[in-house]
């Protein structure tokens, strides 16, 4: 299921260094992502680790696997796991390698809530930042349920082994919120049997490929520049985009558009914004919306050490890889500047999710039901 096509990567550098979508070598990453739930990480192709933190149980840990996160098997424990984390193989579970997508349910021996949780990012050789939304906790203790909502960067590089993959989760809707130019330049391979495609187009400067294309090849990229333009950005997807997001808010609330995958070009920006709003919108905390924001930073680290490394030589070094960064990588001022302008003009995110968006009590308590558990 793993492919490594690192040739095609290399020789479609241009499309990496400015889209940031190419086929990553997936293995163990170098960094740990920061550790607020149980999670599972692949750690190859046969392999996934499955960890929680000190806060979910200090004692034993049963743990239960299933096909579908309504259907464990409780019959019989995959395993009794001492200390804080396992790595299990096809030795443990076969279907580890044969591609079939699990859900583990972690029960604290000592007593205690039991999760429910799955791979955040699914293992997929060509979109290194396909994510699954699921799993995230609301304020008021629900928790967001798996195999809903997913978010990706470009899908036009997705190999068969990917679609047969995610053919598997039976997609029904793509919001694209890619520029007719990106769509063009690189169509969507389809998802599941032809699901429909829903075009969003957030046209803004700083998410425009071709022109940053030109900026790394001239010369013309400064760091401080691109963050302010990042920034002015991310206040446009608040102020000049909202017909969008409640376009895509009118979709999610009906059963037959569900699973939904929401996507761009990086998957990080517009992405990663709309990601934010359904997840505000839900009720997830804050701070848990940052964490899946910058989540990006972590599951893509392996392709920015790619891209720094073979940016100079593109750009005839004329571009600094430092000076790449501020692009490259989700930035916790970059989403913030967007919640500020929706403060500034709305008084509060949920100011701007009902008078912006039309999310009202009827609209919210429609998503709640689609969504939470």
């Amino acid at each position: 299921m793993l492919e490594k096509p690192l040739l095609i990567r290399f020789s479609s550098l241009v499309a990496i260094a400015i889209a940031f979508v190419a086929c990553e070598t997936p293995g163990i990453f170098v960094a740990e992502q920061p550790l607020h739930r149980p999670a599972v990480d692949r750690l190859g192709e046969a392999s996934l680790r499955i960890r929680w933190p000190e806060s979910f149980s200090s004692d034993s840990v049963v743990i239960y696997r299933g096909i579908d996160p309504s259907f464990i098997d409780r019959s019989i424990p995959l395993a009794v796991v001492e200390g804080r984390s396992v790595v299990l193989t096809e030795a443990d579970e076969p279907s580890i390698r044969g591609g079939r997508r699990l859900y583990f349910e972690l029960v604290p021996a000592a007593g205690g809530a039991s999760v429910i949780t799955s791979e955040r990012r699914l293992p997929l050789a060509c979109c290194d930042n396909f994510r699954d939304l699921g799993g995230y906790e609301t304020a008021d203790g629900r928790v967001i349920r798996w195999n809903r909502l997913y978010r990706a960067g470009d899908l036009s590089k997705l190999t068969r082994s990917d679609l047969e993959y995610l053919s598997q989760f039976d997609v029904k809707l793509v919001c694209d919120f890619r520029s007719e130019r990106e769509r063009i330049a690189r169509p969507d391979r389809s998802i599941d049997d032809n699901p429909t495609t829903l075009d969003l187009p957030v046209d803004q400067e700083g998410v425009d490929p071709e022109e940053m294309r030109r900026k790394i090849r001239t010369g013309g990229l400064v760091a401080l520049g691109i963050e302010q333009t990042m920034r002015d950005a991310y206040r446009a997807f608040v102020t000049d985009y909202s017909k969008d997001w409640t376009a895509m808010f009118q979709r999610l609330v009906r059963e037959e558009n569900l699973p939904t995958v929401v996507h761009c070009t990086a998957g990080k920006d517009r992405t990663g914004f709309a990601s934010a709003l359904v997840l505000l919108a839900l009720g997830v905390p804050e701070e848990t919306v940052f964490e899946d924001y910058l989540s990006t930073n972590y599951y893509q680290q392996n392709f920015f050490r790619f891209v720094l490394r073979w940016v100079p030589l593109y750009s005839f070094f004329r571009t600094d890889a430092e000076d790449l960064l501020p692009l490259l990588e989700a930035r916790r001022e970059y989403l913030q500047a967007a919640l500020d302008e929706m403060m500034a003009r709305y008084g509060s995110t949920e100011g701007y999710l009902e008078q912006a968006l039309g999310l009202d009590a009827e609209m919210r308590a429609k998503l709640e039901q689609q969504f939470l558990e």
